[in-house]
C-alpha cells in the first residue's frame, strides 16, 4: 500500500501526486453504458479528510486534475458549458455528461431525482429518475424542457434551433435524422420508426441486435400534440462542516450497504464520516446539549450525581448514512439512542450497532442525533462512525502517472491532514494503440457503410471503436458509432462495418479511433484519429405523394440533393409497412409478442431515371402501397442513403369502376384501396407493459351508399356484384365508400350504363 499526507495551510492549497504501475480504476473499467459496467481493478483504497485543529472547517473539498466539481448543480452545469457555446452544443454536452456517469438502477424514492445527489451519492437512476436528472442540468443551463410521452418510458426532451429534441440519457437514445446531423425529437420518431431501427439504443454495453432496435422503435407511438414540462427537482449540496475530531473518508470499498427500496444496487462504494468528539473544556461547542456533565482530567463526568446526565450530538454529512456504529467508555453504563429529528428516540444496542435503526429501505438520512444518558456518567471517550453510500464515479481517485490535486475551504484557519491510501501494480501490460489500416489519411471510400480495420495487437481480447465528425473526437456522431466490437458480428475480428447504409454523409470529413483492452481487462492507449470521406449520392429529399383524385392515381416526387454523387437513376422502395426498412432482398421484420419475427420479402418496386414516378393507379404493375422511400444511385451504382417517408393518403381506390353491363350478365367488380398495414406498437395489458404487436393498421370497410336493387357489395372484401335485368337497361348512378378504421375515408361515385341482351 502506497501513502501520501498532505497539510493544507490556505484556502486553495495544490499537491501533486505520482501513481505508479500500470493499472488504476479508469484504465480498467469498461466504457459506461446503459447496464451495470464491470471494472476488473481499483488502485484506489481510501482519501481521508480529517480536522486535527480546534476549529471546525467549512466546505472542505478536493478535487483531482480539476475534476468532479459537483457540489452542486450551478457548479456542475458551470464546470460543463459557457456562453461561447450554442444551445445545441450545451444540451448535447449536457446529455454525454450524464449518460456516462450513471447507469440502469434506482433507489425506487425522489432521492436520485437530485442530479447532484445521484451524481455523488448513488451513481444510478431508472427512466423516471434520470428524466429528471438530465432535465434539471438543461433547465440549469437556461435551456427550455418538455416531457416525453413513449410508452412505457420516461424522457425529456430538450429545445434547441427551434425544436424539441429526444437526448435520452437512461437509454442512450440519440437519433438522426436522414441528414445525419439533426437529433430527431419524439414526433420524428412516432412518425418513421425507421429511424429508431437503424440507430442503436441502450448504449455501448448493448450489442448489436436488429430485433432489440425494432422493439424500441415500438416505444414511440404518440404522434399528435405534447404539452407540459418538468419541474426542476432537488436543491441538494455537498457541503460539509468537519468540527475538531470529525473527518470525511472517500473508500472505494463496497461494504453492501446503501439507501433504496428493491433490488440491490450492483455497483457502489461505502465511505465513512467520523467523529471523535473532544471531552475536553470546550466539549460543549460540539454537542448539541449537554446536561449535569462537566469536563475532567478523565472526559466527563456527573456535576450532581441525584440528577440524570444527558449528551446529544448531531451529525449531517452530504452523503446519505446507511449504518454506523456508537461506541463508549464510560464508569457507569449509560443509554444510547438514535433520532432523525431531534424528538423522536430509538433505543441503540449495547454494541452500539446503528445499522438496525438505519435499515436501507427506511427514510434517506442525511442527519442524525444520538443521545447518552443514564442516572450518572463518566465518559472517558467517545467514538462514531458512520457508513456512506457514494457514487464509485464521483470519488476523488488518483490515477496512474502524475495527479494534480487541489483543497479548498471556506474557512480562514485550518488544522487539516489528508492521507492518500493506494495501490500500485505493474505486472499488467496494456495493448499497444492498434494501427489503423484504412481508411485513413483523408481516403475516399466507396459507399456509406465503409469497412473500418485496424493491425491486430497482441493478446487483445477486444477493441473499443469511435467515430465522430470532429478532429478532437469529442463526441461520437450518435451511438451507432461506438462500440465494443464484442458486441457486434465481428466479435474476435479486428473491423467493424456499420449495420445500415446511409448513416454518413457523402464529402463530409469523418474521424475514427480504436484502442485494445487486454484479456486482463486492461485498456491500452488510443490510436491516433484517422480521417475519411464517404462517395456516394446524397439522400433523396422532399419526398412526397401527390394524389390525383380524379385520374384516381398517385405520383411519388423528390429533389436529387445537391451533396454528393451526381444520381443517375433513383431506386423506388414501397411498403404497407409504417415506418419500414428500404431492403433490397428477403428480410426478418419483428412482429412483437407471440408473432416474433416474420420474413418479408424485399421492397424495391421500381427503377427510373427521372424525379417522380407513378406509384398508385390501375394499372398493373404499379406499387399501389401506402408508404415510400427512394434511393439515388450514382454511375457506379453506389447508392445513398434511404429517404424520409412518404406516405399516402389512405383509403384510396385505385381501381376503375365497370361503366357498362348487360342485362342478363352478372358483372362482378373488386374494389381496390390502399390499405396500411400499421407499424410495431406498444400497449400495456393491466400492470404488464411492453405489449408490442402490430397495430393501427387498417381495417378496410365497404358500404354502398347509392345504387339501383341489382347491386351488392360485399362489405368486408370490397367484391360488387352486379346482376342487371332488360328492366334496368339506362343509366343507374352508384355511389361507394370505404373507410379504413383510422378515420380516413374515400368515396367512389360513377354512372353504369345497363344494354340490352343482343346476343342471339
Amino acid at each position: 500500500m502506497h501513502k501520501h499526507s498532505e497539510s493544507p495551510q490556505s484556502s486553495q492549497h495544490a499537491y501533486s501526486i505520482h501513481v505508479g504501475g500500470t493499472a488504476d480504476g479508469t484504465n480498467t473499467r469498461d466504457p459506461i453504458g446503459y447496464g451495470n459496467y464491470q471494472q476488473h481493478w481499483e488502485n484506489n483504497l481510501e482519501l481521508s479528510m480529517e480536522n486535527i485543529g480546534d476549529e471546525p472547517v467549512v466546505r472542505p473539498r478536493v478535487h483531482v486534475d480539476g475534476q468532479r466539481r459537483w457540489h452542486s448543480l450551478r457548479e456542475i452545469v458551470d464546470g460543463l458549458v459557457d456562453d461561447t457555446m450554442s444551445n445545441a452544443e450545451k444540451a448535447r454536452t449536457l446529455w454525454e455528461f450524464a449518460r456516462r456517469h450513471r447507469y440502469h438502477s434506482t433507489t425506487a424514492d425522489d432521492e436520485v431525482k437530485d442530479t447532484v445527489k445521484m451524481l455523488n451519492v448513488y451513481g444510478y437512476t431508472l427512466c423516471w429518475d434520470e428524466a429528471y436528472t438530465v432535465s434539471n442540468l438543461w433547465q440549469e443551463a437556461g435551456l427550455p424542457v418538455r416531457r416525453g410521452v413513449p410508452h412505457g418510458h420516461c424522457t425529456t426532451e430538450v429545445f434547441f434551433d427551434g425544436a424539441f429534441h429526444l437526448l435520452d440519457s437512461d437509454e442512450h437514445l440519440l437519433y438522426l435524422l436522414r441528414d445525419n446531423e439533426t437529433i430527431a425529437g419524439e414526433e420524428d420518431l412516432a412518425r418513421d420508426h425507421d429511424l429508431v431501427k437503424r440507430g442503436h439504443a441502450y448504449g455501448i454495453l448493448s450489442g448489436e441486435n436488429r430485433q432489440r432496435d425494432e422493439s424500441a422503435a415500438a416505444l414511440f407511438v404518440h404522434d399528435g400534440p405534447r404539452s407540459g414540462g418538468r419541474p426542476l427537482v432537488g436543491d441538494h449540496r455537498m457541503d460539509c462542516v468537519l468540527r475538531p475530531g470529525e473527518a470525511l473518508v472517500w473508500q472505494w470499498q463496497d461494504r453492501g450497504k446503501y439507501h433504496g427500496f428493491g433490488n440491490r444496487p450492483p455497483r457502489l462504494c461505502n465511505g465513512t464520516w467520523r467523529f471523535v468528539p473532544r471531552l475536553d473544556s470546550s466539549f460543549d461547542r460540539w454537542c448539541e446539549g449537554a446536561d449535569n456533565l462537566r469536563s475532567s482530567d478523565e472526559g466527563l463526568e456527573t456535576i450532581d450525581s441525584q440528577q440524570p446526565v444527558q449528551l446529544v450530538y448531531r451529525l449531517q454529512t452530504p452523503y446519505v448514512i446507511v449504518g454506523g456504529c456508537l461506541t463508549y467508555r464510560s464508569a457507569v453504563p449509560v443509554d444510547c439512542a438514535l433520532s432523525r429529528d431531534g424528538s423522536q428516540w430509538l433505543p441503540i444496542d449495547d454494541a452500539g450497532q446503528l445499522d438496525p435503526l438505519l435499515p436501507g429501505d427506511g427514510p434517506a438520512t442525511y442527519e442524525l442525533y444520538l443521545r447518552l444518558n443514564g442516572r450518572s456518567a463518566n465518559l472517558q471517550d467517545i467514538a462514531i462512525e458512520l457508513d456512506l453510500q457514494m457514487a464509485p464515479l464521483s470519488l476523488p481517485a488518483l490515477h496512474v502517472g502524475d495527479n494534480e490535486l487541489l483543497y479548498e475551504d471556506d474557512s480562514t484557519e485550518r488544522t487539516v491532514v489528508l492521507t492518500h491510501r493506494w495501490q500500485e501494480r505493474d505486472d499488467l501490460i496494456p495493448p499497444s494503440a492498434p494501427e489503423l489500416l484504412g481508411p485513413i489519411d483523408g481516403d475516399t471510400v466507396l459507399g456509406t457503410q465503409p469497412t473500418f480495420r485496424w493491425q491486430p495487437v497482441a493478446d487483445a481480447a477486444d477493441y473499443h471503436f469511435e467515430l465522430g465528425d470532429r478532429a478532437d473526437m469529442r463526441c461520437v456522431l450518435s451511438p451507432v458509432f461506438e462500440k465494443l466490437i464484442s458486441n457486434t458480428p465481428f466479435a474476435g475480428q479486428n473491423q467493424w462495418s456499420p449495420p445500415e447504409m446511409g448513416l454518413l454523409n457523402p464529402d463530409c470529413p469523418y474521424y475514427w479511433r480504436v484502442r485494445a483492452r487486454s484479456a486482463d481487462g486492461l485498456w491500452g492507449p488510443w490510436s491516433r484519429p484517422a480521417s475519411f470521406v464517404a462517395s456516394a449520392p446524397g439522400v433523396p429529399l422532399d419526398v412526397e405523394v401527390r394524389a390525383d383524385w380524379p385520374a384516381r392515381m398517385m405520383n411519388l416526387h423528390w429533389r436529387a440533393n445537391p451533396r454528393g454523387n451526381a444520381p443517375v437513376r433513383y431506386a423506388v422502395y414501397a411498403s404497407d409497412e409504417r415506418g419500414f426498412s428500404a431492403r433490397d432482398e428477403r428480410h426478418e421484420v419483428f412482429c412483437g409478442g407471440e408473432t416474433g419475427l416474420q420474413e418479408r420479402p424485399a421492397n424495391c418496386v421500381a427503377e427510373t431515371t427521372d424525379t417522380h414516378l407513378q406509384i398508385v393507379g390501375p394499372q398493373a404493375g404499379l406499387a399501389n402501397a401506402s408508404y415510400y422511400r427512394v434511393v439515388a444511385l450514382d454511375a457506379d451504382g453506389t447508392p445513398s442513403g434511404p429517404s424520409d417517408l412518404a406516405a399516402a393518403p389512405r383509403p384510396f381506390i385505385y381501381s376503375k369502376p365497370p361503366l357498362r353491363a348487360r342485362a342478363g350478365d352478372t358483372t362482378r367488380y373488386s374494389v381496390q384501396s390502399l390499405c396500411g398495414e400499421g407499424d410495431l406498437r406498444c400497449i400495456s395489458d393491466g400492470p404488464h407493459r411492453y405489449q408490442s404487436a402490430i397495430r393501427d393498421f387498417d381495417v378496410l370497410r365497404f358500404l354502398l351508399d347509392e345504387g339501383p336493387a341489382f347491386v351488392q357489395l360485399d362489405e368486408q372484401s370490397g367484391c360488387m356484384t352486379l346482376q342487371p335485368e332488360d328492366r334496368h337497361r339506362g343509366l343507374h348512378t352508384i355511389t361507394l365508400r370505404v373507410q379504413n378504421g383510422q378515420g380516413g375515408v374515400d368515396i367512389q361515385g360513377f354512372d353504369l350504363e345497363v344494354v340490352g341482351d343482343t346476343r342471339p
